[in-house]
């Protein structure tokens, strides 16, 4: 597992890219809080954003965030509930979900986070990419593991998958009660918690890794060691700023077919 590698766009713009994904030819990227000249690059959904910021500058860098991860690609992303069901991504814009599923490589599955877990999931055999949001709700009732098992029904092998984990609110911050702590061991992910005075911590990088290798993916093909996402001014954190802070967005889309127009939209893909 290597970390996720900076990619300072023209403009100032910060992102992050998987060198894993990156070497199977998946379009992908993970935003940050930085943006054109510095400024806060928030992305969350227009019309909902903490920060107040006005719907035709979140139009904006949505747009300038989805032509960094495929010039010709149409983002979509879900309304996010801490479940565990997924959604075709040429319908997720109007569905309640946490994970984004496609297989058309004009199209781009994508989760907004601002501390919880966003996984980026790719099957190179069949060509078809799973974006994942995973809080500690969705960790403990394995929205990882509900992709995974999602793309075997569809014929991939999870040993030839690939993913990549993007920045998340750190052990060393998170604290949590001891009822959730309760839910992480029903769970079977008691390794994923620290002591702590006067609470418990809980890991939630190493609540996705478990679930991931759970899933059957290998170790080798899970990338992006913990970056936390309260402790570094390069991320905005829920936590951190009392709810009130921008989106990422982590994205993802199928690598393009040869000989295939990518600007053609295909109709959702049953």
């Amino acid at each position: 597992m290597t970390a996720l590698r900076d990619d300072q766009l023209p403009d100032g713009t910060l992102l992050l890219r998987s060198n894993l994904l990156e070497s199977q030819g998946f379009p992908h990227a993970f935003s940050t809080a930085i943006g054109p000249d510095g400024r806060d690059f928030d992305l969350s959904r227009p019309g909902h954003s903490p920060l107040e910021t006005p719907a035709d500058r979140l139009d904006l860098d949505i747009t300038r965030f989805t032509r960094a991860v495929l010039p010709e690609g149409t983002l979509n992303s879900p309304r996010q509930v801490h479940g565990i069901d997924i959604v075709d991504a040429c319908e997720a814009d109007d569905t309640e979900a946490d994970a984004a599923w496609t297989a058309d490589p004009a199209r781009i599955a994508a989760i907004r986070t601002a501390d919880c877990v966003p996984i980026l999931l790719a099957c190179p055999q069949r060509n078809e990419v799973v974006a994942v949001h995973a809080g500690w709700r969705g960790l403990v009732a394995d929205v990882p593991g509900a992709a995974i098992r999602m793309l075997v029904s569809r014929g991939s092998n999870p040993e030839s998958m690939v993913a990549a984990i993007g920045p998340a609110i750190g052990v060393e911050v998170f604290e949590i009660g001891p009822e959730v702590a309760i839910e992480f061991k029903r769970a079977g992910l008691s390794d994923a918690l620290r002591s702590g005075s006067p609470r418990p911590h809980g890991d939630l990088h190493m609540a996705a890794v478990q679930r991931l290798r759970a899933g059957g993916l290998p170790a080798t093909g899970i990338d992006g060691e913990p970056a936390c996402t309260a402790s570094s001014p390069r991320f905005f954190s829920h936590r951190r700023d009392h709810g009130r802070t921008g989106r990422h967005l982590a994205a993802i889309a199928p690598r393009t077919v040869a000989g295939s127009d990518p600007t053609d939209l295909r109709t959702c893909v049953r």
